[in-house]
């Protein structure tokens, strides 16, 4: 018994200093190259109290952003031990992301996972030469033209937002709701014409089928925040756990998207939507190299869906939140949109002209960036200028929006919504690749503009005739699970107050 608990001692002592040794060295990596860091935990690096749930990973980058020294125009993290390089200074994202995009060209961001080819082949996971081939074939979809028809479907769709709205006032003028799950549901709609060609009205009493199988990726169970913490920062562990796009869903919205494809192709009817690019896509004869067909087609709508659906529904109801929480703000948007709309219909031209709803979408984006991590990964070893660091082919660097948005370096007093930043006389001020929610560079995202076309025509609908108020019983805060801006399973309640006419 002595020798066995001797043995058993002694190897948990040699595992410990192995273990110990091999971490002190991989925790030396930035040092070794000359790149600055912050003080690192053995075990968990930089990441300790994100992998603790104490806070979102996107707003830690942003703290350590916070926590480096001003004239470190980038620095080295740790996840655990695996090295990533952390970038503070817009010059070098914009010569980096822009300038040298030949080298910079992949997201790190990816499903590994090769049985779920609806999570590794959409547009956001997939890497050159293909990604370049396939957002050439899917840019069509977004030219000005088609935002055009889109637009006349959003103001049909934002109608059952109106009605469900009326009905909910019908009886009482004040109302406090939980604004977040109202959002999901108007862009619900609009984003499942675009990406899957199908309508839908999420509001309905019962709630219909579509509504509640579309919100599977976003319940965050542990098993789900650790799958999507891997995919961000060790995607190589997608081989090893067996998870897909869509979960218990995945078949259904497969059924929904080749009913809806062949329905189409069968009718020969152009609606100008992501259904008519994929199926041009899947009748061309590409080269043996790029073959896009069966879940790969299917993966297009479905990231299409899901960024979509959640960025643009996030970035409204935070809108509505900051608008509830300064009066003025919320006076001088609804005078706009009453003075641009007056007793007309709202058309495509009339939103474009409402230019402080539109500076309080970029305001609301600089605090509450969807997705706070910009990632990009070096294709070859690069130097980085106006420095003697070389960093390897294969180095992850970030661009971390929570702090690069808060830097009053770029934004003086970044604590206050101030949506005249991006006004005419006063966003040329704005230093290029510090503010950037839709990322930057050939990789920006590609429905950048139907984003903020769907969200500002739900503020509008809303606005128009309700004053807002923030419910005191509950306290907003930003989800410490999810690698994205979201709210807390709490939400965010406003009371919406119906303007009488």
């Amino acid at each position: 018994m002595v020798d066995y608990l001797t043995l058993l001692t002694t190897s948990v002592a040699i595992t410990v200093g192995i273990y110990y040794v091999w971490s002190k060295y991989k925790l030396n990596y930035w040092q070794r190259l000359g790149v600055p860091t912050l003080p690192t935990n053995i075990i968990f690096g930089n990441f300790k109290d994100s992998i603790f749930l104490r806070i979102s990973p996107g707003f830690l980058l942003g703290r350590l952003y916070k926590e480096a020294n001003d004239d470190w125009p980038f620095f080295g993290v740790y996840v655990m031990q695996k090295p990533f390089l952390l970038l503070r200074d817009a010059k070098l994202i914009k010569q980096m992301f822009i300038r040298d995009a030949n080298i910079f060209r992949d997201r790190y961001f990816s499903s590994r996972n090769t049985n779920d080819l609806l999570g590794s082949r959409n547009l956001v996971s997939i890497k050159h030469p293909e990604w370049k081939y396939l957002r050439a074939k899917l840019s069509p979809t977004f030219t000005t033209g088609k935002l055009k028809q889109f637009f006349s479907l959003m103001v049909e769709t934002s109608k059952f937002l109106n009605n469900f709205l009326d009905k909910k006032f019908k009886e009482r003028d004040l109302q406090s709701i939980e604004i977040k799950e109202v959002c999901t549901m108007y862009t619900t709609d609009i984003i499942s014409s675009v990406a899957f060609g199908v309508s839908t009205n999420s509001f309905d009493d019962p709630t219909p089928e579509f509504y509640v199988r579309s919100r599977t990726p976003f319940i965050m169970t542990l098993k789900r925040t650790l799958q999507i913490f891997g995919i961000f920062f060790f995607p190589w562990l997608g081989r090893f756990y067996n998870h897909s796009f869509f979960g218990k869903d995945t078949d259904y919205f497969r059924h929904v998207f080749w009913s809806s494809l062949n329905a189409r192709e069968k009718a020969k009817v152009e609606r100008g939507d992501m259904i008519d690019s994929l199926i041009k896509l899947k009748n061309e004869k590409q080269a043996a190299d790029f073959k896009f067909e069966g879940d790969t087609l299917v993966a297009q709508s479905g990231i299409f869906f899901i960024a979509g659906l959640e960025s643009s529904a996030v970035t409204m109801s935070f809108a509505l939140y900051e608008i509830a929480r300064n009066p003025q703000v919320q006076k001088r948007v609804r005078e706009e949109i009453h003075e641009c709309l007056k007793d007309n219909e709202l058309t495509y031209d009339i939103i474009n002209n409402m230019k402080y709803l539109m500076q309080i979408i970029h305001e609301t984006m600089r605090f509450y960036p969807p997705a706070p991590i910009i990632d990009r990964m070096a294709s070859e070893d690069y130097k980085i200028p106006d420095s003697d660091v070389t960093i390897k082919k294969g180095t992850i660097v970030y661009a971390p929006l929570p702090g690069l948005h808060m830097d009053p370096k770029y934004f003086p007093d970044p604590e206050k919504f101030d949506p005249d930043r991006f006004s005419d006389e006063r966003k040329h001020e704005i230093e290029p690749c510090s503010y950037m929610p839709f990322g930057e560079g050939p990789r920006i995202c590609i429905g950048l503009r139907v984003g903020l076309l769907q969200t500002a025509t739900g503020l509008i609908r809303i606005l128009n005739n309700y004053e807002l108020s923030v419910d005191p019983k509950y306290n907003t805060a930003i989800c410490t699970r999810n690698v994205f801006t979201t709210p807390n399973a709490t939400g965010i309640h406003l009371y919406l107050k119906k303007i009488k006419t």
